[in-house]
C-alpha cells in the first residue's frame, strides 16, 4: 500500500489514468462514427506525449543513477 500512495505522489497513478481515460474517449467516438474533433486528437497526442516523455525521463535518470 505504501508503493500506491508513493507513486500517486508522483502522478505516476494520475498520467496513466488520464493517458488510458483519454484514449478511452476517443475511441468510443472512433467506433460509434461520431466526429472525432480536431481539439481532441490534440488533446490525445498531448496526453500520448506527457505520458510516454515522463517514462523516458524515468528511464534516463534510473540509468544514470540519479533516480531512486
Amino acid at each position: 500500500m505504501q508503493r500506491f500512495w508513493d507513486l500517486l505522489a508522483q502522478s505516476v497513478i494520475v498520467q496513466g489514468v488520464l493517458t488510458v481515460g483519454v484514449t478511452f474517449f476517443v475511441c468510443v467516438l472512433a467506433v460509434k462514427q461520431l466526429p472525432v474533433e480536431k481539439e481532441f486528437w490534440t488533446l490525445l497526442g498531448l496526453a500520448w506525449g506527457f505520458y510516454f516523455g515522463s517514462k523516458a525521463q524515468q528511464q534516463v535518470m534510473f540509468l544514470t543513477g540519479k533516480g531512486k
